[in-house]
């Protein structure tokens, strides 16, 4: 075991007596943004969705975790196992400690091998004569019961024709046994791809079939496909992923990065997609991953990559979404929390609003209502500096605007309304936790997942035509550090 500890690639082994207790202690100080049911890091940074599977008892959950401040130093994997997305446990954690992994274990998936939890994942290293980077991909075993068994590097450099941006290996097992893996890459022409990659069983080698082919997506621009993800749904091959460099528009791919679904079979390595969409039209949706070895359930990344958000000077950065179910509707991917958060709904009632009124607690509840195909005008929440969030519908394109908010130059510079265009609007599902809004349209068609930072606000809601509403109240999560 190796203990790095060199600027932020630094290694939970290498942190000093109460040094992570006193960066607990900043972060308590935030006593406007933390959320109460979402998963947040306890101190420092998170990202990436990672290494999700059911093992036929419980959920594994981990993330993106550099726990020393808010920022993407030395990536570690959080490590959670949970029943109910209620209650979470921490079990082993992966930590960067061998050559193969130097500057951090970035993104991966997991797959059930022989009754132990086989975790794939990126080994940053930097080779030492020039600090280019050296991608490897890397295998744990871990057991059931959330113990690290072993380790070991299967890929020690990027294949010939690609850069070493080689990472984020998503495994899933074939008809005939084998496992195979699926790694977003960049061409050395700069364009995106990924790779599949096969090994007859965890032992073995693995050997490069080549990439995936999707011929539906236009490509152009982009220079980088970030955390691939193949799984099935019923009949239907699903591919999410995140592709970089793509050209933002108006009313779709409105971020600087983007996760992106495609709907249709796979033959092989050529997937004939029938539809491709933008899995969430908010402005913080990122890496979306979904669990391994259940029906397709995912978690996302609340957050982008290369963004700076109010709460870093607290020392702590970011938060998963809730866990979403996925289904097949009219050829199209439709999400919704998982039913367990509905039905773990307090003080559900309802209520009618003519203009405006004092929500209790508005800032962690659950709003619905109908809105009737109709145009509408919502503002939430109002503090000394008149900051408040608008929701708005024009009859044809919904728009959450954040610019009478809190913002990072970051978080500006990509602008200030996201746009989603649904028609017919009927039902408004709304998920407030503190600082972030996750918006659930006509049984969720559409989705938009959003940060917003808005200190000491009123729970205040104005409209511009009288609102009747359901509210209710989302149950607090309970995370045991215990481990």
């Amino acid at each position: 075991m190796i203990i790095f500890n060199e600027g932020k690639y630094k290694s939970l082994y290498a942190a000093e007596q109460g040094e992570l207790e006193k960066i607990a202690q900043t972060v308590a100080q935030d006593q406007d943004f933390r959320p109460v049911y979402h998963l947040a890091p306890p101190t420092g940074l998170l990202n990436d969705p990672n290494g999700l599977i059911f093992d036929g008892e419980k959920y594994h959950l981990f993330y993106q975790w550099y726990p020393f401040d808010a920022l993407h130093g030395m990536k570690h994997w959080q490590h959670f196992i949970t029943q109910d997305f209620q209650q979470f446990s921490q079990a082993d954690l992966l930590v960067p400690c061998e050559l193969y992994e130097s500057h951090g274990c970035y993104s991966g998936g997991a797959v059930l091998i022989d009754d132990n939890i086989a975790v794939f994942y990126t080994g940053n290293t930097r080779r030492p004569s020039d600090n280019q980077r050296v991608p490897y991909q890397n295998l744990a075993i871990f057991s059931k019961d959330g113990k690290l068994l072993s380790k070991r590097p299967l890929i020690e450099q990027a294949p010939q024709g690609y850069t070493e941006h080689v990472r984020d290996p998503k495994p899933f097992l074939t008809k005939d046994g084998k496992i195979r893996f699926i790694c977003g890459a960049q061409r050395e022409n700069l364009t995106g791809t990924a790779l599949v990659f096969e090994m007859d069983n965890l032992a073995g080698t693995p050997r490069l079939l080549g990439e995936l082919t999707l011929p539906a997506f236009d490509n152009q621009g982009v220079f980088m496909w970030e955390c691939p993800d193949l799984s099935q749904m019923g009949d239907k091959s699903l591919f999410i992923w995140s592709p970089q460099g793509k050209a933002r528009e108006r009313e779709q791919y409105q971020n600087n990065y983007h996760a992106v679904y495609a709907l249709g079979n796979l033959d092989d390595r050529q997937f004939h997609a029938e539809q491709i969409a933008e899995l969430d039209q908010g402005f913080d949706f990122y890496a979306p991953q979904t669990f391994s070895g259940t029906q397709t359930m995912l978690f996302g990344w609340v957050g982008l990559p290369d963004l700076t958000y109010p709460t870093d000077c607290y020392k702590w950065h970011s938060m998963l979404s809730m866990p979403r179910q996925l289904r097949l509707q009219n050829g199209k991917i439709y999400q919704q929390p998982i039913e367990n958060i509905y039905k773990n709904l307090t003080a559900l009632q309802s209520i009618t609003v003519e203009k405006e009124a004092v929500i209790a607690d508005l800032d962690r509840a659950y709003l619905k209502f109908d809105a009737n195909a109709q145009p509408f005008s919502l503002k939430f929440f109002n503090n000394a500096q008149n900051q408040h969030l608008t929701l708005s519908y024009d009859g044809k394109l919904l728009c959450l605007d954040r610019s009478q908010t809190e913002q990072t130059d970051s978080i500006q510079a990509l602008g200030e309304k996201r746009y989603c265009e649904i028609k017919n609007l009927h039902q408004v599902e709304i998920f407030f936790d503190r600082s972030v809004a996750e918006i659930f349209l006509n049984n969720g068609e559409k989705a938009m997942t959003s940060r917003f930072f808005i200190c000491t606000r009123e729970n205040q809601l104005c409209t511009d035509k009288p609102l009747t509403l359901q509210v209710g109240y989302p149950k607090k999560i309970e995370v045991d550090y215990t481990k």
